[in-house]
């Protein structure tokens, strides 16, 4: 059986990350602490807004392009980056989903239409 990792070498392989892929991780922590019912349907760490809405889970986000002379590449994503957009995300065949939304998530894109 593989040896469990401890607190430090799991903060010691966070801090290695980069700033997007430590954004991933969080992302999907705060979805798994939801999961297991550990926080609120609509809340979500340090402001990151989320919603629970027709079994996937939307985040409010920012991103990098990835074009080398945007400047979207310089700074804290969170301050720099394109959007924020929504995104959603799911799991499907054992693994995370994710798919781009845009800047009106569906309950207003159906509320739009009802009204």
């Amino acid at each position: 059986m593989p040896r469990r990792p401890t607190i430090t070498s799991l903060q010691a392989s966070i801090n290695r990350l980069s700033s997007d892929e430590q954004q991933q991780l969080y992302i999907w922590l705060g979805q798994r602490l939801q999961e297991n019912s550990m926080l609120g349907a609509d809340v979500a760490p340090s402001g990151v807004e989320t919603r629970n809405y027709q079994g996937k889970t939307y985040v409010l986000q920012k991103r990098r392009c990835g074009r080398a002379d945007c400047s979207c590449m310089d700074g804290e994503v969170s301050e720099v980056g394109h959007g924020p957009y929504w995104y959603a995300y799911w799991h499907e065949s054992g693994k995370t989903q994710n798919h781009y939304v845009g800047k009106r998530p569906p309950w207003m894109e159906e509320a739009m239409s009802e009204g």
